[in-house]
C-alpha cells in the first residue's frame, strides 16, 4: 500500500486524530492539477507562469494509515521544511528513514527504546502543506479508503 500512496502526484493531509488513547490516525487525499495555466503575481513585478489550481475531488484516491501505537508525532507546516542530506529513507511521500533528526530528538527526548517498546521506526507523511513525522514501534496499518473530501476546492498551485 505505500506504494499506491507514492505513486500519487501529490497528497494532502485531510484529517488527524487519536481514535483510541496513544494511537493516531491520519487520513491522506490524493491531489491533482486541474484547469488551465495561470499566471500568478507573487511580488510587485515577480511573475510565476503556468501555474495550475491543484486540488482533490471523487476521481482521487484516499487512503488511512493507522498507528495503534507511538512514541511521538509531529506535524510541521511544509512551507518551513529543509531537505537534510544527512537523513536516510526510502519512499517519496510515504517515507521510512532509516536514520533522521526526529528519530535522534525521540532517542534524547523520551526513554523509549529497542527494549522497550522495540525497535523504533521513524514514518513520514510529505503532503502539499503539512509533513507528518511519526515515529512508532509498530507498524502502520494501510488502507484505501473513500474519498476524504468530496468536491474540495482546489488550495495549493503548481506547474
Amino acid at each position: 500500500m505505500p506504494e499506491s500512496i507514492d505513486a500519487c502526484k501529490w497528497i494532502f493531509l485531510r484529517e488527524i486524530g487519536e481514535p483510541e488513547e496513544n494511537s493516531l490516525r491520519l487520513v491522506i487525499e490524493e491531489a491533482k492539477s486541474d484547469g488551465p495555466p495561470e499566471d500568478i503575481e507573487i511580488l510587485p513585478g515577480k511573475v510565476i507562469s503556468g501555474t495550475r489550481a491543484i486540488g482533490s475531488d471523487a476521481s482521487c484516491r484516499a487512503f488511512e494509515l493507522v498507528w495503534p501505537s507511538y512514541v511521538s508525532y509531529s506535524v510541521r507546516n511544509e512551507s518551513f521544511c529543509t531537505l537534510d542530506r544527512e537523513e536516510v529513507w526510502k519512499g517519496r511521500l510515504f517515507c521510512l528513514y532509516s536514520k533522521s533528526h526526529f528519530l535522534d530528538y525521540v532517542a534524547r527526548a523520551t526513554f523509549a527504546s529497542a527494549d522497550y517498546p522495540g525497535l523504533l521506526r521513524h514514518w513520514g507523511v510529505k503532503c502539499l502543506n503539512h509533513i507528518v513525522d511519526v515515529v512508532s514501534s509498530a507498524e502502520p496499518q494501510v488502507r484505501e479508503i473513500k474519498h476524504a473530501v468530496p468536491g474540495a476546492a482546489p488550495d495549493r498551485r503548481g506547474m
